[in-house]
């Protein structure tokens, strides 16, 4: 009996290798800069199946896995782990800064946004409605090319807390909070402001990502679900609420 996978199978592995890659492209990113925040020193690398020290190979595909040997490394693959996310290994040679860097960048941040929109955009209907129009500012201690992979491992094999902290501001609590803090992100205030007095808060939202590799992008992004569910969601989710803000662990979403 032939073992040769059906198109239907083929579909699903498909969907299983690269998990994100339906993320609805519905952002218009229409900034994007480098800060070039300094990144803490990385340890060394670790065996990405069984965690010990001093591997001695790499995965032939993506050229970043590492493991001890060749049990490991077979091991890894079948059970499922490094199989879903070699894909996402592979990209970061573009996103590290490869040819493709630019369009790679802006599908990651997609992905971003595809995981957290559901929360995201009934929180900034609500706090509209408390505040007035404003945008997201979203950021997270993770940098670019942790939250582009499909496991929550780095590059070293460990595993990384992936989480999202979430304010709605409005112009001028960025600029009372954000620019007197870090005074590079007053060249996104030009921008970010035609955005907030142009974006409709009904069918919009306005987001400035800012990540601790020093990667920042500003957009406009479509609103999902629809306003009313918006509005909804964001009485369940956020009237009790006293927090100034809201964190999400990316990885349980």
């Amino acid at each position: 009996m032939s073992s040769t996978p059906s198109k239907q199978d083929a579909s699903i592995d498909d969907q299983i290798d690269n998990p994100l890659a339906k993320s609805p492209n519905i952002v218009d990113w229409v900034q994007s800069l480098d800060l070039g925040y300094d990144e803490p020193t990385r340890s060394a690398a670790i065996c990405f199946y069984c965690g010990k020290s001093s591997p001695s190979s790499r995965c032939g595909k993506c050229g970043i896995a590492f493991y001890c040997n060749r049990e490991c490394q077979t091991i890894d693959w079948k059970n499922g782990r490094h199989k879903h996310a070699c894909a996402s290994y592979i990209r970061l040679s573009s996103l590290l800064g490869g040819n493709d860097r630019e369009s790679t960048q802006t599908t990651v941040r997609n992905e971003i946004f595809g995981r957290i929109r559901f929360y995201a955009c009934p929180y900034a209907v609500f706090k509209t409605q408390e505040l007035g129009k404003g945008f997201l500012f979203i950021q997270s201690n993770c940098t670019l090319a942790e939250l582009s992979l499909t496991i929550p491992k780095d590059t070293t094999g460990r595993v990384v807390e992936r989480s999202i902290l979430m304010h709605f501001l409005t112009l001028g609590e960025f600029d009372a909070d954000v620019i007197s803090d870090d005074f590079e992100m007053a060249v996104t205030r030009t921008k970010l402001q035609e955005l907030v007095n142009m974006y409709n808060p009904e069918k919009e939202v306005v987001l400035l990502l800012r990540l601790r590799c020093g990667h920042v992008s500003l957009g406009n992004g479509v609103l999902v679900p629809d306003y009313q569910i918006c509005k909804n969601l964001g009485v369940d989710y956020y009237a009790e609420s006293t927090a100034e803000a809201v964190q999400l662990n990316l990885d349980d979403l």
